[in-house]
C-alpha cells in the first residue's frame, strides 16, 4: 500500500507506475495539469497507468500546500486501507512561476518562488510524513522516500575551510546563481530533514526507514517538451543520451521497499544510478546511465 505525492507527472508518475507493476495499491496525489510533450498530465491518467501495469491506482486531488487537504488524504487511506507501507514525498511547486526571472540574481527574483519551493517541497514532505507515519508505526515497519537532489558538497566544504578559492568562479554558460540559491536551500533542507527524521525514529526504537532519493537527469515530460521532442523521439538528440527515464526512480523505490535491510540506509541521501548498480536493476532500455556530473 503506497501513497505517491506529486504523481501527475515526472518522477512521481514513474514511481507510481513501477509500484503498480509490483502489484501495489497506489494513491496518486497532487493536482492535475495540462499536457506536455503530448502526455496527459492528469492524476486520473497516472492512476490508469498504475492499474494497467497490474496494481490498483487511486487518484486523489490534493493541494499539498493546504494541510487540511493532506489530512483528508491520510484519513481516507486509514479508513479504506488501514495501513501504509510506502510513502513517497515528491510534490514540488518550485518552478510554477514563469515570469522571466529564472536567470536573474536572487535579489531580483520573487520571494514567492522560494516560498513555493519551501511550502510544496520541504514543508509538504514533513506534513505528509507526520500524517502518514502513525499507520507505519502501528504496523511496526514502513518506508518513507523523499525525492531530492544529491549534491557534491566539495565547494561548500571549501567555502567553510577556505581550501577552495575557485568556488566563486562562474561556470561556462551560467548567468546568475539566484535560482540555484533557492533550489539548493530547499533540497539540502530535505536531505537534512531526512537525516533527523531517521535519527528520531531510530532513537525511539521504530523500524521505519526514511531516505532521500536523488534521480539523475530525467526525461520528464517537461524536459522533453523543452527539447522539442517526446517519448518516441528523444533518443535522436545527443543532449538527452545521458538521461534516465522516470521509471528508473520507480525501480529504485521498489528495490528499497523490497530490501529487508533497508533500515541500514535510513537517513541517507541516495542516487538512483548507484542504487541500480547495488540492486542490479536497469532502466527501461536495459542500461544504467552514467552518473550525472
Amino acid at each position: 500500500m503506497a501513497v505517491v505525492t506529486g504523481a501527475n507527472r515526472g518522477a512521481g508518475r514513474g514511481i507510481a507506475r513501477v509500484l503498480g507493476e509490483c502489484g501495489a495499491t497506489v494513491y496518486v496525489t497532487g493536482r492535475s495539469r495540462a499536457e506536455a510533450a503530448g502526455e496527459d498530465l492528469s492524476l486520473a491518467e497516472t492512476a490508469r497507468m498504475v492499474s494497467e501495469r497490474g496494481g490498483t491506482g487511486i487518484a486523489f486531488e490534493v493541494d499539498h500546500a493546504v494541510d487540511a487537504e493532506v489530512e483528508v488524504l491520510f484519513s481516507k487511506v486509514r479508513h479504506e486501507q488501514g495501513r501504509l507501507d510506502v510513502l513517497v514525498n515528491n510534490a514540488w511547486a518550485g518552478y510554477s512561476i514563469d515570469d522571466g526571472t529564472l536567470d536573474e540574481p536572487f535579489w531580483q527574483q520573487p520571494m514567492l518562488r522560494f516560498d513555493r519551493m519551501w511550502t510544496v517541497g520541504v514543508r509538504s514532505h514533513l506534513v505528509a510524513t507526520r500524517l502518514g507515519l502513525p499507520l507505519m508505526l502501528a504496523a511496526g515497519r514502513g518506508l518513507v522516500v523523499n525525492t531530492t537532489l544529491m549534491f557534491d558538497l566539495g565547494e561548500d566544504v571549501g567555502a567553510l575551510t577556505g581550501a577552495s578559492p575557485a568556488i566563486l568562479q562562474k561556470p561556462p554558460g551560467e548567468t546568475h546563481a539566484g535560482t540555484a540559491l533557492f533550489y539548493r536551500t530547499a533540497k539540502l533542507a530535505i536531505n537534512q530533514m531526512v537525516l533527523y527524521m531517521a535519527k528520531d525514529l531510530s532513537w525511539s526504537g521504530h523500524d521505519v526507514a526514511v531516505v532521500a532519493l536523488s534521480p539523475g537527469f530525467m526525461r520528464t515530460e517537461e524536459i522533453m517538451e523543452g527539447f522539442g521532442t517526446n517519448a518516441q523521439g528523444w533518443h535522436t538528440l545527443p543532449e538527452l543520451k545521458p538521461t534516465e527515464s522516470t521509471d528508473l526512480t520507480g525501480r529504485a523505490v521498489a528495490a528499497l521497499a523490497a530490501d529487508e535491510a533497508v533500515l541500514e540506509k535510513s537517513g541517507q541521501t541516495l542516487g538512483t544510478r548507484e542504487l541500480a548498480r547495488q540492486y542490479g536493476f536497469t532502466d527501461v532500455d536495459g542500461r544504467v546511465p552514467p552518473d550525472w556530473a
